[in-house]
C-alpha cells in the first residue's frame, strides 16, 4: 500500500523491549519486515512509544546496517565520504 502525498506515514512504534510495532497491521514488525514496506513504497514513520521522538533515521540506519552484515553491497568511498562530510543535525 503506497501512501500518497498528504496523507500520514505508516506509523511504527518502537518499545522499552526494543520490539516494533506496525500500528497499521496491528502486529509486531521486524527490521526485515520495514525494509520490505520502504521498497514497496511505504512511508514510514518510527517513534519510540514512550516518548514519541522520531527515530525514523536511526531505524533506516539499522536496516542499512543488518542488510550490509548478510550482504555487502556498499561502497567502502561512498561511506567514507559520508562520514566525512558529517551529518547534519
Amino acid at each position: 500500500m503506497r501512501h500518497d502525498v498528504g496523507t500520514m506515514a505508516r506509523m511504527i512504534k518502537r518499545y522499552a523491549n526494543r520490539k516494533l510495532y506496525d500500528t497499521h497491521d496491528s502486529h509486531y514488525a521486524t527490521l526485515e519486515r520495514l525494509a520490505e514496506l520502504i521498497r514497496a513504497g511505504e512511508d514510514l514513520k518510527v517513534v519510540e512509544n514512550d516518548t514519541g521522538k522520531d527515530i525514523t533515521a536511526t531505524t533506516m540506519a539499522l536496516i542499512i546496517f543488518e542488510e550490509e552484515k548478510r550482504a555487502p553491497r556498499l561502497q567502502i568511498e561512498g561511506l567514507r565520504r559520508v562520514i566525512r562530510s558529517g551529518l547534519p543535525v
